[in-house]
């Protein structure tokens, strides 16, 4: 099965690294990063005709639309793909990672700074690693 990834951080230096992490660890050869949740949503409303599993690496903490709030609006959405999330945040709140994991779409949650080893644990990621492993 074939797969994109999404980058979603109001912060256009995040989304560089991230980018660069994915391609360095073999994750993805040209992941898309957009600043807002918004710009993203806009492109999977796009991708109705696609049949690529999306994984979302999104920040919660963004201005205007949060990564919550791009949550709660992906299930309306009524796309007819596989939609796997990471969490990826700043925010060492706890009651933030115990609100994450009450999101069925929500696969993991990392915090920032992201390093190789954060992308180690998404290939390791359920149900993530089927989709890396084909």
């Amino acid at each position: 099965m074939k797969y994109d990834i999404l980058i979603v951080d109001d912060e256009d230096i995040i989304i560089k690294l991230v980018r660069h992490l994915l391609i360095k660890s073999g994750l993805h050869h040209d992941p898309r990063g957009f600043l807002t949740g918004k710009d993203a949503l806009g492109y999977l409303s796009n991708q109705k005709d696609s049949n690529n599993s999306q994984i979302i690496l999104l920040d919660i903490n963004m201005p205007d639309f949060d990564g919550w709030d791009f949550l709660d609006f992906i299930p309306t959405m009524g796309l007819d793909f596989p939609v796997y999330v990471v969490i990826i945040t700043s925010s060492i709140n706890k009651s933030d990672r115990i609100k994450a994991s009450q999101y069925e779409l929500v696969a993991g949650y990392i915090e920032k700074p992201v390093s190789m080893k954060n992308m180690e644990e998404i290939k390791a990621l359920e149900p993530l690693a089927s989709l890396f492993n084909t």
